[in-house]
């Protein structure tokens, strides 16, 4: 458990409780905008240094992003999904990679698009583009 006391300021604390908060709210949803919000903030701020004075706040911060690019995360499943797509990827070897259904690789497909990625079928190459992992990453 994080101890919010231990933070140095209410303006970290604040930041700390809303990023760990929504994250553990999201882990086992699949709504792929929310998620990517709460990843960016923790990336943003790992990157800040904003947790530098805690070393537990710093590792469960680290922590929670390998969990959200993890396999066995749903989010960190479409991150890879998106990774194949810039290459151009069949259902088929999207299901290999991922080691999921052609279902699953649907509902993931309908997920992206819903959160406004733009992923085209060209022949059974579904892609999307190639500048968009650099925008996810930022």
């Amino acid at each position: 458990m994080i101890d919010l006391g231990q933070t140095r300021g209410w303006q970290e604390r604040e930041a700390l409780f809303r990023d760990v908060t929504m994250a553990a709210n999201l882990r086992n949803k699949s709504d792929f905008t929310q998620t990517l919000a709460v990843h960016a903030a923790l990336q943003q701020a790992l990157r800040g240094n904003l947790y530098k004075r805690d070393p537990k706040v710093l590792g469960a911060a680290q922590k929670l992003v390998r969990i959200l690019e993890g396999e066995r995360s749903t989010y960190g499943r479409q991150l890879r999904m998106i990774q194949l797509m810039q290459k151009g990827a069949t259902i088929d070897q999207m299901g290999r990679q991922l080691r999921c259904s052609r279902r699953t690789l649907f509902r993931y497909l309908n997920h992206l698009e819903s959160a406004g990625i733009d992923i085209t079928l060209d022949g059974s190459e579904y892609t999307v583009s190639k500048d968009l992992l650099k925008l996810l990453r930022a």
